[in-house]
Order: structure tokens, then sequence, then C-alpha cells
């Protein structure tokens, strides 16, 4: 496998991780919602079923920004994660099928195996292909087209057609879900920018990086304000993946900066010899 040259791969590569763990924090978040108590039973609140779920937007995020750099360890760290993903939704798909669940949930979680098959393709094919230039360019667009059926179908139509025998969408929830869909696709973009060797693509990337982890910090609903330790612990983690998303932000910037300062040496270099 051969990289494209990128001087500021490194901490690049950090901001992709970080960024990819800001988001994989949906999973304490969706475990520490005041109220739920998972079991191992057949149940929506099955805990395997739960973190699954919660998990995808991060790992997605993973491989698309490792798609984007292309650097031999994260991208091969990616296709491990994501082909780990995958082998566990499928085998949600045989105990629902087995166990007779309803059908929106076997599509929901045919769908998220689809959208995995397809990440974890590009992926694949970013490290495979010998021509560096083709193979990062292919693999971004079959990993976005990935990512673009997980955030559609989690954030739009799974609501969609869930509320669909109960007289559709109640006023109000088309908003939420298209605030819900920006957010998502804003992330992916985030992940591709950040990896990208571009100074302006990775300073946008922690522009947008910096956008999602804004609006993370301050939607969190009344932040310890109540007495209750899980709403406070519940609180506490929204912050952190805030926070964490915010340090993606300077990893990027760092990784742009590189990129500048390395371009400005070898301008330096070229014109020396003319003087």
């Amino acid at each position: 496998m051969k990289s494209l040259p990128d001087a500021g791969r490194r901490p690049a590569a950090l901001s992709v991780l970080a960024l990819a763990v800001a988001v994989w924090m949906a999973v304490p978040v969706r475990l520490l919602v005041p109220g739920t108590e998972l079991n191992l039973g057949f149940t929506l609140d099955n805990a395997v079923f739960v973190i699954e779920n919660a998990a995808m937007a991060g790992t997605v995020a993973l491989a698309v920004g490792a798609t984007a750099l292309r650097a031999r360890r994260v991208l091969v760290a990616a296709i491990v994660v994501t082909g780990l993903h995958l082998v566990l939704q499928l085998g949600t798909v045989v105990v629902q099928l087995v166990n007779g669940a309803r059908p929106e949930l076997v599509l929901d979680t045919l769908l998220a195996a689809l959208a995995l098959t397809v990440v974890l393709g590009g992926a694949v094919l970013a490290r495979v292909l010998r021509t560096p230039v083709a193979a990062r360019r292919t693999g971004v667009i079959v990993v976005l087209v990935g990512a673009l059926i997980h955030s559609l179908w989690t954030n739009v139509l799974l609501p969609l057609v869930a509320l669909m025998p109960y007289g559709g969408p109640p006023p109000g929830l088309i908003g939420a879900l298209a605030l819900n869909v920006s957010m998502s696709l804003l992330v992916v973009a985030a992940a591709v920018l950040c990896g990208w060797a571009s100074p302006t693509s990775r300073r946008i990337g922690a522009l947008l990086v910096a956008v999602v982890g804004v609006f993370g910090l301050v939607s969190v609903p009344g932040p310890f304000s109540a007495f209750d330790v899980s709403d406070t612990a519940y609180a506490a983690v929204r912050v952190v993946r805030g926070l964490v998303m915010l340090a993606a932000v300077v990893l990027a910037v760092a990784a742009a900066r590189r990129l500048v300062a390395a371009g400005q040496a070898t301008s330096s270099a070229d014109v020396q010899p003319q003087a």
C-alpha cells in the first residue's frame, strides 16, 4: 500500500480518531438516559441491541475519515472495527428472524448491515487498490454512499416508517428529523475533510467539527440542574463528548498547519538553487 504525501498525517489521524471517539460516546449517552433499564432479553432495551445501534455513527465516521486519510494503521483498524460491527449486526438479524421481531426492526438491522457492508467495501478498496490517488477517491466515494444510507435511514426514514401505523409524524417532528440528519451529515463531512490531505479541507473540517461540538454542548438539557445522579452523569458525558470534539478541532488545524509549513519549505528549497 503506497500512501500519499502528507506532512500532517499524524495530527490528522488523531483528529479522525478523536472525532470517532466523540461520536462513539453516543453509547454512554444512550445508556445513561434517565429511566433506561437495559436487559439481555428479546426487547428494545436489550443491551447488545442498544449499544450496536448507538455505536453505528462512530464506526461510520472512523471508516470515512480513515479512508480519506489512507494511513495504513488507521485504515486497517477501521476495516477491523467495521468488520466486527458488521458481524454483530448480522448476528442480530439472525436473532430477530428466529424470534419473530417486528418487520421494521428487522429492516432497520438489515439496512444497518447494508450500510456497514458498503462502508467496509470502500475502506477495503482504499487499502488494496494500487494507485494511491485512485484508491483514496474510489474508497471515499463508496464509503460516503454507505454513510448516506445510514444517515438517511436512521435519522429520517426509520422514524417515519415506525410512525406510519399511528397516523404519521406529529407536528414538529419533521424539523427535529431534519436537524438530526444535518448533524449526522456534518459529522461525515467533517471526517472526510479532516482526513483529506489539504490545508483548506482540514480547516473546513475543523470548522464543521466545532459546529457539531458546540451544538452538543449547548443542547445539554438542564445540565447539573437536577439532583438525580443519573441526570448529572448524563449531562456530564454529553459535555465530555463535546470537549473531545473540540480537541479534534485543534488536531485538524495542526494537521493543516503542518501541510502549509511543508509546502513553504518545499518552495524555499526549489527557489534557493536559482539564487
